[in-house]
């Protein structure tokens, strides 16, 4: 025990939070960067002590929100339940270290040593196989889930890709840009996971047999699966397109950064947010960069013009170039010939030594399988995620209810209800769908989904890239998007549970 005083209680008062640093080997207090930093939460009145930053990017959890009972990391909504800090939403795959408290005269007395989280009793003895097909965001978070709920039968992960799972968000930010190496994008597991890795395709499954075929020739039968292949990255029918490069696996982007460091102007074909953000990445590399797309205002029909125009003004004050309205009609050697939508007699073409296409992805559901295809791609599933008897689907192929959300975290919270729902679980899905964009220093959050709204609220200045807008719908936000106001999005994604109203949501902020 190395319990050390550490703040008065009258300096933490209700609802308060502050991080502080622990000396690992006296009782005074210190600011050295290899202290242990520790959060200090006055939760309705009692004193807690978590693990100050979140396990997932080590985001600030002191900038973080308290709403609901509930601690949200301010980048990447990871959710963590206050006592314990156990982990309710990913991105995380693990709760938060909690330390002891002790209040004597006034003060407060924190234990350097982490209290020995609980774990679930292992049922031993499972002869049960559970197939996982897909190593992504999906299948990843459905075999960490698996474990730490303390199934210990037979976990088989099957992915024709070698280098999954990574941090898929990592590629077209970070990763392009140069600031993180691309050994670092791949995922850690937790210790001791016990899943068996099969490299190859799945070329059928059935569910009405509870078997999956693989390309090596295996056959494999399973008590429960899980589907989540995630998706392909769509190609343009034009002439060159082969030439062109896409960014969804780590072997794309070194065969990118390759073709990178010899060039010297990138043309961007699409204004997706891969391909805007490719556009950051490559500008801070140093290479002249062309947007070309057929939407007149990037974004405009996901987040409105107002918000579509300021990011386009941010990016061309970064350099970057736009050609928007027009058709992509060949991919040359010497550049992207383009042609105006409006008036298709005005052509020109685009220099470039280097495309990168980002026009959105395809579910990857290229083999039989005996399950039912939704309307608009992916596979038909309700919010258990259940497509058959005893099988799940989860992330970019699965059509909850008629809609299909292609974003790494929502992969991940489809893969955590899923690997419950193979236990036993009679959960559904009910969190609310988040994802961010990084261009540059702005960080872009969007919570929910509204395909269609009926007024944009907007409290901030759009045009400064430091605003909250509201996305209204019968009277209620139905979604929400913003940039510099992490704290006040971390407490919206609790709030946005309920489908509040607008002074609800404006509420919780103030609070």
């Amino acid at each position: 025990m190395a319990e050390q005083r550490v703040l008065a209680v009258k300096d933490l008062p209700n609802g308060a939070k502050k991080t502080i640093k622990l000396s690992a080997d006296s009782g005074a207090l210190h600011s050295a960067k290899d202290e242990t930093e520790i959060l200090l939460v006055n939760h309705d009145g009692t004193v807690l002590a978590l693990q100050a930053k979140c396990p997932h990017a080590g985001a600030p959890l002191e900038k973080g929100a308290i709403c609901n009972g509930h601690l949200v990391c301010p980048w990447h909504m990871g959710t963590f339940a206050l006592p314990g800090g156990q982990l309710l939403e990913p991105p995380p795959f693990e709760g938060l270290k909690t330390y002891r408290v002790r209040i004597s005269d006034e003060d407060i007395f924190v234990d350097s040593d982490p209290i020995a989280p609980a774990r679930p009793e292992k049922k031993l003895n499972d002869t049960r196989t559970f197939v996982l097909i897909g190593s992504g965001a999906a299948g990843t978070m459905a075999a960490v889930t698996l474990r730490q709920e303390g199934f210990t039968g037979r976990i088989v992960s099957i992915d024709p890709v070698t280098d999954e799972p990574v941090d898929r968000t990592q590629l077209s930010k970070m990763a392009l840009a140069g600031k993180v190496p691309i050994d670092k994008v791949a995922v850690q597991l937790p210790e001791d996971m016990e899943i068996e890795r099969i490299t190859a395709a799945v070329i059928r499954l059935s569910a009405a047999r509870k078997e999956v075929e693989l390309s090596d020739g295996q056959k494999i039968s399973f008590d429960a699966a899980l589907l989540a292949t995630g998706g392909t990255p769509k190609r343009l029918t034009v002439p060159g397109v082969e030439a062109a490069y896409t960014i969804r696996h780590t072997n794309d982007l070194k065969m990118l950064l390759e073709a990178a460091d010899k060039a010297q102007a990138a043309v961007i074909v699409g204004t997706s947010f891969i391909g805007l953000e490719a556009a950051a990445a490559l500008r801070q590399k140093g290479l002249r960069v062309t947007v070309v797309g057929p939407e007149q205002v990037p974004f405009a029909k996901k987040f409105g013009e107002p918000v579509a125009k300021a990011l386009k003004a941010f990016h061309e004050s970064k350099g970057t170039q736009f050609h928007l309205g027009v058709d992509i009609i060949d991919l040359g050697d010497h550049g992207v010939q383009i042609q105006s939508k409006t008036s298709p007699q005005n052509t020109g073409v685009v220099p470039a030594d280097l495309v990168v296409l980002g026009v959105g992805v395809s579910p990857e559901l290229n083999f039989a399988h005996d399950l039912e295809v939704a309307e608009k791609g992916g596979i038909a599933v309700g919010p258990d995620l259940r497509a058959a008897d005893g099988v799940w689907v989860a992330g970019d192929i699965a059509s909850v209810d008629g809609t299909r959300i292609e974003h790494w975290r929502l992969a991940e919270q489809h893969g955590k209800l899923a690997a419950q729902q193979m236990l036993g679980s009679n959960k559904n899905y009910e969190g609310v769908p988040f994802f961010w964009t990084f261009h540059y220093d702005k960080r872009i959050g969007y919570l929910g989904h509204a395909i269609v709204w009926d007024e944009i609220i907007y409290d901030g200045s759009v045009e400064a890239l430091t605003f909250i807008a509201y996305y209204m719908k019968d009277s209620k936000v139905a979604a929400v998007l913003s940039c510099g106001r992490d704290t006040d999005t971390a407490t919206l994604a609790e709030i946005m549970k309920s489908r509040p109203t607008l002074a609800a949501a404006q509420r919780s902020i103030a609070a």
